[in-house]
């Protein structure tokens, strides 16, 4: 939206993938909403609370600023109908919840502008049919959590939401992140194996919740015919396998640590699906050898710290990918969304094409 003894990188990578899709939705078009006048707002609300709303710290700067004229004055009647996120944005206050209640006002006067900020400018929104569009934006304005989802990045239930609004697009998206066919990427979001639930569910807190994710990737694999994808091709003579229960060796173990140790990320990525659940190899192969601070394990390929030293050094798509690859809320992701601190962060992951 994750047997454990084959390369996982690419699991990891449509994990990433059914997140990163979703920030790439919509709702209502612009011509559809904020069709208010200053003379209406006037009417509606004092003349000094306006220009008080206008000169709140929030709406003086950033996303606000650029809206049509309309648009501005769809926002403050709404502010102005609810007085306490009024009295917030005047006070100051840019806590959570009243950034969640501006960006519901923000997608019923203007749902591109709070997709393309809620996603970063992704251009999948390109791809979307204004039936899409309006069906994301509706199922954000619908349900605060899936609201609350999109806005923090975590993209869990936003992903479901995309996947129902708008499967053709995710599939293509899926599709090419994984080098897959079309009806390879539909069989995987189709199936009934409840595999998009797993994906998206986040990393397994139990044992069984492991192995029930494993059994599922391969069960998905011989279906769609993904066992190159997911490296289920690729099992060792090290990897022993009784029934259902799959167990790696402690010498392979000691090598993939040691491999890990000296840098080598997928040697961590493997130790980090091979090791025993909750153990010490797991802990540090989650990490990528004491390098990473991450919230999901086994994308350390992904995770490359070249990243940003490339973006620091001016390389934008690097940039990009570090933006995209870093945990939510981090360092690294804030240093991809300013472009390696040469941009104010409106073009997060457009740094190599910002014109898009």
């Amino acid at each position: 939206m994750t047997v454990r003894a084959f390369s996982w990188s690419k699991v990891a990578g449509l994990t990433a993938v059914l997140a990163l899709i979703a920030g790439a939705c919509g709702g209502s078009s612009t011509e559809e909403s904020a069709d208010t006048t200053e003379s209406d707002a006037s009417a509606e609300v004092s003349t000094d609370r306006i220009a008080d709303l206008r000169s709140s710290a929030t709406l003086a700067e950033g996303a606000f600023q650029g809206l049509s004229s309309d648009n501005q004055i769809c926002m403050l009647n709404e502010i102005s109908k609810d007085d306490s996120l009024g009295d917030a944005l005047i006070a100051g206050d840019e806590s959570p919840p009243v950034q969640l209640a501006l960006m519901r006002v923000l997608l019923g006067c203007d749902g591109k502008a709070a997709v393309e900020l809620i996603s970063g400018g992704d251009s999948g929104l390109d791809n979307f049919s204004q039936e899409e569009f309006t069906c994301l934006v509706d199922a954000m304005l619908a349900d605060d959590e899936v609201l609350a989802d999109a806005v923090s990045g975590s993209g869990m239930l936003i992903a479901q939401t995309l996947l129902d609004c708008a499967p053709e697009a995710a599939v293509a998206d899926l599709a090419a992140e994984l080098d897959i066919t079309p009806e390879q990427a539909s069989c995987l979001m189709t199936s009934d194996s409840g595999i998009v639930e797993l994906l998206t569910s986040g990393e397994p807190s139990t044992e069984e919740e492991a192995m029930e994710f494993l059994e599922e990737i391969v069960k998905i694999s011989a279906e769609c015919g993904l066992e190159d994808v997911f490296g289920l091709n690729e099992f060792s003579p090290e990897i022993e396998t009784d029934d259902d229960v799959v167990t790696v060796d402690q010498e392979t173990l000691d090598e993939q640590y040691r491999l890990c140790a000296d840098g080598d990320m997928q040697a961590c990525d493997d130790l980090y699906f091979n090791a025993p659940f909750d153990s010490e190899e797991e802990a540090f192969a989650k990490t990528c050898g004491n390098t990473a601070d991450t919230e999901f394990g086994g994308n350390c390929v992904n995770l490359n710290t070249d990243y940003r030293s490339d973006c620091a050094a001016g390389d934008m798509e690097a940039c990009d990918l570090l933006f995209f690859l870093s945990d939510v809320g981090s360092d690294d992701e804030e240093f991809g969304r300013t472009c390696g601190g040469t941009a104010d962060g409106t073009t997060a992951g457009l740094c190599s094409d910002p014109d898009q």
